[in-house]
């Protein structure tokens, strides 16, 4: 069975675990600078073992800006040629869809028809997977017709 006071101490556990494991991280690494600072003030100098522990510490964050700079353009190239890639696939299939529905209400009133395209284009643009079905419907809606009228 579930037991929620389980879960939750062993939540509570978990929590503070993390919470020591980087407690102890940042104390080491404040210790790790603080010696490397010492040691680069005694071996280039007081003036220059600030300047290279800084450069250091900057130059990595440098690289990292001008990393995701890169593949940021990268990303949006790419993305913007998937979005017109997916538009174009779209539009394609929203012009075939709204064709057969006006071709569908051809024999039909001129305002019907309008109506019809009019619907169908806000359907293209706000709900295409609804327009397919839409279109769907009436081709079946039409065909139907056409057979009634033979019979």
């Amino acid at each position: 069975m579930f037991n929620l006071s389980e879960q939750l101490s062993d939540l509570r556990d978990s929590l503070i675990t993390v919470a020591l494991v980087v407690a102890a991280a940042v104390i080491g690494l404040g210790w790790a600078s603080i010696g490397l600072f010492n040691a680069l003030k005694i071996w280039l100098g007081p003036v220059w073992g600030p300047v290279v522990l800084g450069a250091a510490m900057v130059v990595p964050l440098i690289l990292y800006v001008i990393y995701k700079r890169l593949t940021r353009q990268a990303k949006k190239q790419q993305q913007a040629f998937m979005n017109q890639q997916a538009q174009a696939a779209y539009a394609q299939s929203s012009v075939v869809h709204i064709s057969r529905i006006i071709d569908a209400l051809k024999g039909q009133s001129p305002v019907i028809a309008s109506v019809a395209a009019v619907i169908a284009g806000l359907l293209a643009t706000r709900f295409p997977s609804l327009l397919s079905i839409i279109s769907e419907a009436i081709s079946a809606w039409a065909e139907d017709r056409a057979r009634k009228r033979d019979d």
